[in-house]
């Protein structure tokens, strides 16, 4: 593939992917306040407590392999055959040994239900990790329009089977079953869409530098994992189920910007990436952009819904969730040091530099992890804020860590924040004089979360018109997730050089 398909690729793919993902903002906001009303917090809890375990072996099951493949420009069959056995082994000895150890697991929370709500999840790790390679490939090849289409479609039959069980049982099983239901379908599809198929087991040339590399990227996805899982742990052990069901759903709430406009934005950064590794203009730009386009989408989104937060929640799941929304605003402004951070670790990928990543990654476990512990003591607020501390502390260390080698600066990526940093500030303004005016008018919580919305949103979008910095950023980012004619018809794109 030469740099001009690559190029097409990668700018194709982010927009099918955000597609797939505004399908699965519907799903995810349907799903909230629907299965939420069916479903009881501590319920919600339980079933958390099961899929950390899962989530938590999803980081082991490969060793960094797959990421070992994506940074290299191109792979051997023999290669990807090994990478296959090793991943469906290492999938089946996990599966076997969380089985064995879910009784320890139930008493570690005082659940004895948790045994089985396991071993019914191990169900889904076992298709999913087999099917793994297969999924891989297709984002390797940057072949996203597939890729979103049968997310797309396990989605909804995960939801679809959520649904129907908590309607007619009300219990924990309805949302265990519904993921177990999306994985098993997403794994048979991932699997039927591909006609590769790996050789024989055998030990590749390069094994040593793979196991070298993966086991550092492996150490740093153990580490951020512990990280970003810390908070749910944590509550469950000190805090108890229904804590923890409602910091779940808070935090669920506060996923859905990453998982439905940056994941998609940022999917195709590292295959891409590696295939620019020897062009260092492209390599930069390519980067920067992306980190651009991030933060002039999420710090204004942060700092809209730390405002809103509190009657955004009350509206969409009830007034027993308000613990919820307070968690959800306190969670808001580490998601405007997403833009800066998340993407980060592509460069370390890319640039072959896993031994520097492992280091990062295991430091912002240990920041993360007694940040929390220090809030959990203060209820579950308390929890909140330290994760969001942490985030905001580890964001910046991932910059300056990231620029210190390589074409990409961490005064690249400062600069490339600025323009969302402006638009942050209006945006803060803008919700908050909404949520004011609401308040003073007595309306109601689903009235004020809109006005408070609908007020920052434009404010921000004319601020950002205005302004020449801030207009570049809000026209590269229109063009990244779609809206390029939308640009082009309103003459926008004329007044970008102005």
């Amino acid at each position: 593939m030469d740099i001009a398909e690559a190029k097409r690729r990668a700018q194709v793919g982010p927009k099918a992917l955000l597609a797939r993902r505004a399908f699965t903002l519907i799903i995810s906001l349907v799903s909230t306040f629907t299965i939420a009303r069916l479903v009881s917090p501590k319920d919600y809890g339980l079933a958390n407590m099961s899929l950390i375990m899962l989530a938590f072996a999803v980081t082991l099951r490969d060793f960094g392999m797959t990421n070992a493949l994506m940074r290299k420009g191109s792979i051997s069959q023999a290669e990807m055959s090994f990478v296959f056995w090793f991943n469906s082994s290492t999938t089946v000895l996990l599966t076997l040994a969380i089985g064995i150890a879910s009784p320890w697991i139930a008493d570690f929370y005082g659940q004895p239900i948790i045994v089985w709500t396991i071993l019914a999840s191990l169900v889904g790790f076992l298709f999913s990790g087999i099917a793994s390679q297969y999924k891989a490939m297709l984002s390797r090849n940057l072949q996203f329009k597939r890729l979103a289409l049968i997310d797309s479609a396990s989605l909804f039959i995960g939801f679809l089977s959520t649904l129907v069980l908590a309607y007619l049982y009300r219990n924990v099983w309805a949302i265990v079953l519904g993921n177990v239901a999306q994985l098993v379908s997403g794994a048979i599809m991932y699997v039927g869409s591909n006609r590769w198929k790996p050789d024989r087991p055998a030990k590749p040339d390069n094994l040593r530098e793979l196991l070298a590399f993966g086991a550092n990227t492996s150490i740093y996805s153990l580490a951020l994992f512990a990280a970003g899982n810390a908070a749910p742990i944590i509550i469950g052990r000190f805090l108890g189920a229904a804590p923890l069901g409602q910091f779940n759903r808070a935090q669920a709430l506060f996923q859905i910007p990453t998982l439905n406009i940056v994941q998609p934005i940022a999917q195709a950064t590292l295959p891409f990436l590696a295939r620019m590794r020897p062009h260092p203009d492209e390599y930069r730009s390519a980067y920067i952009g992306l980190v651009r386009r991030l933060c002039t989408f999420l710090i204004p989104a942060s700092a809209a819904l730390c405002i809103v937060a509190l009657p955004l929640v009350r509206t969409l799941l009830g007034d027993r969730w308000h613990d919820a929304g307070l968690v959800l605003a306190l969670l808001s402004p580490s998601l405007a040091a997403v833009g800066f951070g998340y993407a980060a670790g592509d460069l370390f990928i890319s640039q072959n530099r896993s031994g520097e990543l492992r280091t990062l990654g295991v430091v912002d476990m240990i920041v993360r992890i007694v940040a929390i512990l220090i809030g959990v003591q203060f209820d579950i607020a308390g929890a909140a804020i330290g994760f969001s501390a942490a985030s905001i502390a580890m964001a910046f260390v991932r910059v300056f860590a990231s620029g210190r080698k390589g074409p990409v600066s961490a005064l690249d990526q400062l600069r490339a924040g600025l323009p969302g940093l402006l638009l942050g500030i209006v945006a803060a303004i803008g919700a908050g004089a909404g949520v004011l005016v609401s308040h003073q008018m007595l309306w109601s919580d689903a009235i004020t979360s809109i006005v408070g919305f609908a007020v920052g949103g434009v404010c921000t979008l004319l601020f950002g018109l205005i302004v020449r910095t801030t207009r570049i950023a809000l026209i590269d980012l229109f063009d990244a997730i779609g809206l390029a004619k939308i640009v082009t018809l309103t003459g926008l794109r004329r007044f970008a050089v102005k």
